[in-house]
């Protein structure tokens, strides 16, 4: 109901007011006066709730509200800051995505606006990136004692203040966060810091719970790709990653995504632990992918590749070098193609002594130039394919 009337944001102040009204009403709430900062606010923070379930005409729609409210809050009477609701309202409208002028006019008002000048002035210096300032101004405040979404915006700030110095405060603060503000992207956005503060602390079953809850409620979120993103990125440099046996704890996480999702990143990790010469579980991730993978795509040609470059330095050699020379370069991706020509120059090299003939303890005066083997003829020629291939794309 509310996604659906979020159309006619585009439409102008009135429309905007009418809307606030109208989720007022449905909510069985009594109808706000116009105009109103607290009621123009609340509508951005359920527009918001839509973005945290995905709804990407609502994040579109995002910046025109948040220009449509800071109009309307600069043209407020001053007669409205002497109501707290209001001016909380602000301050959650700042931290929300508004700018920070907004307060800035409330600092300026005489008689001063209703409510903690402490918290305004605080929020005022995190918006402005003046954290030191922010700090000093925001250790008194208890989120707890805040009412409405701001306390879990608040909790939010405080821990992105704290989380250099305390990361252990900055994931409780978040956890708070996240229990005033549920089903809000408020809450999204604390649950995806907290997963990165938890895994950067190296509290892995917590770290584990946290990223299940996320994908289980979220993952359809707005921002939910940047998250997988930087997922990766975390779970690359944890301890997951560095055997098989402990990669194996990171099933039930993988589990909770989709299946194009599950094999990106089994696939990510294939790549990974080939680069880093972690070959077993270069191994284990490409199979884990290939299962996942639909036939001649160009994500089962990866998993193919990652599997048989890993296995060219295992007693496997022979049948990995022969996967390789059957990949069509082409078929991977371009990032792939340089490591497809150095899986090829390392199985030259492994070849020639590999299948090199024993070396007579009394060679003869003359010795008789050697055909290189024909897998390694074969592995050549496929460089000099791989070569051409990138020549033509610099």
């Amino acid at each position: 109901m509310i996604a659906s009337r979020l159309r006619v944001l585009w439409a102008g102040s009135a429309a905007l007011v009418l809307l606030a009204v109208a989720v007022a009403g449905a909510r069985g709430e009594e109808a706000p006066a116009q105009g109103q900062p607290y009621a123009l606010v609340r509508t951005l923070q359920h527009l918001q709730e839509n973005i945290a379930r995905g709804d990407v005409r609502a994040h579109e729609a995002q910046r025109a509200l948040i220009d449509q409210i800071t109009a309307r809050l600069g043209a407020a009477q001053e007669t409205v800051w002497r109501e707290k609701r209001n001016v909380h309202a602000a301050v959650a409208f700042v931290l929300g995505g508004g700018p920070p002028s907004v307060l800035e006019r409330l600092l300026d008002l005489d008689p001063p606006p209703a409510g903690d000048p402490a918290l305004i002035r605080g929020a005022l210096a995190y918006a402005m990136g003046r954290e030191a300032e922010a700090r000093e101004a925001l250790a008194g405040i208890d989120p707890l004692t805040v009412a409405g979404h701001l306390g879990a915006q608040l909790a939010i700030v405080r821990s992105a203040l704290a989380v250099r110095e305390d990361p252990a405060e900055a994931a409780r603060l978040l956890s708070i966060a996240r229990l005033l503000a549920p089903g809000t992207l408020i809450e999204e956005a604390a649950l995806r810091r907290e997963i990165f503060v938890e895994g950067q602390r190296g509290d892995i079953e917590r770290f584990e719970y946290l990223v299940i809850q996320y994908l289980r409620r979220f993952r359809h979120s707005v921002y939910a790709g940047n998250f997988r993103q930087r997922f990766i990125l975390l779970l690359t440099q944890m301890d997951f990653a560095r055997d098989v046996e402990n990669f194996l704890r990171l099933e039930a996480i993988l589990a909770q995504l989709d299946g194009p999702g599950e094999r990106d990143l089994y696939l990510h990790f294939a790549r990974h632990a080939l680069l880093e010469g972690r070959i077993e579980l270069a191994r284990f991730a490409a199979a884990r992918a290939a299962a996942l993978s639909a036939g001649a795509s160009e994500e089962e040609a990866r998993a193919q590749f990652y599997d048989a470059a890993a296995a060219i330095v295992t007693p496997d050699f022979e049948p990995a070098a022969e996967r390789l020379l059957s990949l069509d370069p082409a078929a991977l991706p371009e990032t792939d193609r340089p490591l497809l020509a150095a899986a090829m120059t390392s199985a030259i090299a492994i070849g020639d002594s590999v299948l090199a003939p024993p070396e007579d303890e009394d060679p003869p005066a003359q010795i008789a130039q050697t055909e290189p083997a024909p897998v390694i003829r074969r592995a050549l020629a496929a460089l000099a394919e791989i070569d051409a291939l990138l020549e033509g794309r610099q």
